[in-house]
Parts: C-alpha cells; sequence; structure tokens
C-alpha cells in the first residue's frame, strides 16, 4: 500500500490547543477549519473570515449538534442565544468560499448521518438535513472533503464521529397527554432517532429475562433481537404478540421492544413507572 505523506498547519492564536484554532492541510487544498471555546467567540470572528457558505458542529461532553449556513459568522452568533448547552464549536469552510447551498446541505446531512450512526454523542438534529442535490462528480469532490474533515476532526480530538464506548445520556422522555403504549414507543423512536447506540453490554443484558424481568414482571426480555435475515414473522408467534410490529435498530442491531406496557393503578403486568425507571438507567 502506497502512502502519501501530509502536512497539517495549525495557528494556535491564543497559543494553546484550548483557544482559538486555525487549521489547513496540504491534502485538503481548499478547506479551511476553525475550532473556538464558546467563550472566545469574538476573538474567532475577529480574527477568522467567517462570512462564508460552509457547516459546523456545537459541541459539549455529551452532545453535538451539526449546521449549514451562508454566513457562519451569523449563524455562530445566532446559536450564542438559541441553544445554550454548547461550550465549543468548529466551522467548515474553503478559502475561497467556492461552497454552494447544495454543497453544505450535502455535507450536513453526511454529517448528521455519521454522528448518529456511531452515536457517541447525543444528536441534537431533529431531522437529517435538506435533500442532497448533487452530481455524481460533485460527491466524489466532496467525499474527499469530508474525508479530510473527519481527519483533522480526529486530530484535534473531536470524537463525536468515532466509534467509543462510553456512558451517553438518553433524551428525555416524550411530554403531553398519550397513552402509555404511544409514550414508550415514542421515547424509543426519540431515543434511536437522537443516535443512541446501546453497548453490547446493555444488549446482553436488556434481551434477557434475568436483566429484564423487575421491569417487564414477565418471563421475557425487554428487547428482542433479530438474527441476520430473521424477521418479526419468523419469531414464535406466543413470543411477538407481546412485542410491537415495528422493528427497531441500534447500531447494527435490529431488535423488537416489548409492548405490554400498562398504565399507573394496574395490579399485574409492566407499567409506565416500570418503563420510565428503566429509561433513567441508560
Amino acid at each position: 500500500m502506497i502512502t502519501t505523506a501530509k502536512t497539517i498547519q495549525m495557528l494556535l492564536y491564543d497559543g494553546d490547543l484550548n483557544g482559538v484554532m486555525y487549521i489547513e492541510d496540504t491534502s485538503w487544498q481548499i478547506g479551511a477549519m476553525f475550532s473556538s471555546p464558546r467563550q472566545s467567540i469574538d476573538d474567532l470572528i475577529a480574527k477568522a473570515d467567517c462570512r462564508k457558505y460552509g457547516v459546523y458542529l456545537l459541541l459539549s461532553e455529551e452532545q453535538v449538534y451539526v449546521g449549514q449556513t451562508r454566513d457562519l459568522e451569523k449563524r455562530t452568533r445566532q446559536h450564542l442565544t438559541d441553544k445554550g448547552w454548547w461550550s465549543h464549536i468548529i466551522l467548515m469552510t474553503t478559502k475561497d468560499d467556492s461552497f454552494n447551498a447544495s454543497d453544505i446541505d450535502y455535507l450536513e446531512s453526511k454529517l448528521i448521518e455519521k454522528a448518529k450512526e456511531v452515536g457517541t454523542a447525543y444528536v441534537d438534529n431533529l431531522t437529517k438535513g435538506n435533500p442532497q442535490k448533487v452530481s455524481a462528480f460533485r460527491e466524489v469532490e466532496l467525499g474527499k472533503y469530508l474525508e479530510e474533515a473527519l481527519f483533522l476532526l480526529k486530530l484535534i480530538g473531536v470524537e463525536v464521529f468515532e466509534h467509543i464506548r462510553r456512558k451517553r445520556k438518553a433524551p428525555p422522555l416524550p411530554e403531553g397527554n398519550m397513552s402509555v403504549s404511544d409514550f414508550v414507543k415514542t421515547a424509543m423512536i426519540n431515543l434511536l432517532a437522537a443516535g443512541y447506540v446501546f453497548s453490547d453490554e446493555q444488549l446482553k443484558l436488556y434481551s434477557s429475562v434475568e436483566g429484564s424481568k423487575e421491569y417487564t414482571h414477565r418471563a421475557l426480555p425487554i428487547l428482542y433481537l433479530l438474527k441476520d435475515g430473521e424477521t418479526r414473522e419468523d419469531v414464535k408467534k406466543k413470543i411477538r404478540q407481546r412485542y410491537w410490529k415495528e422493528e427497531f435498530t441500534s447500531g447494527n442491531q435490529r431488535f423488537l421492544l416489548f409492548s405490554q406496557w400498562f398504565k399507573e393503578g394496574t395490579n399485574y403486568g409492566a407499567r409506565k413507572e416500570n418503563f420510565i425507571r428503566w429509561y433513567s438507567n441508560l
């Protein structure tokens, strides 16, 4: 395998890796990346040309938001007031401002997809981004841009696109007046849509009767793991009738979710409070 050497340039405006930073890469050609802690946004804007098309990441220890904009400076200032949880920002653009709206739509959607697939951090995006509308030729070019961007992010310690096993926080439980069944199903849909990935240990625990019976009050697991090629219809009827028809997916694992949850005050079976207790342990 032939390897290609590359030169990476990092300008540390504050003299350390925790301050405002500008990064270039000889393999990235037109690419440019800026990194800044939240409290240094004014310094970032003063030192960097941010009035360009680009994509960006808002980051905290356990959360990420991926965005795109035609004016990185304006959008950065906007997020100082409309999102209070983030502590660091990454801007990804070009030296010559050559991105267009389709380019940044494509990059945003790919980064959201990657972050949710990996599941290292809770992804604050509620959608998958705008539809991708780039030519096959442009897709190749943007793929190379994205590949180098991910390499540089890893280099500076941004781990939201890396497969790292660590404790993740589940998103808040759904609110509003809904049945227990809808409450449980919506909670699971939101959990997986946020990019949460069950660890191997969790899958082993909650797909076992021993790890689930204190919540389900039955000799049935909360998660029924499906084998490769297996569908719900392949599961024995007396078992599958206790699980929802929908298949859920966490990482590479497909599973069925136990569906027999009842409202508070019921003297039998699993109750809403049991599910809430299980969810709070994730």
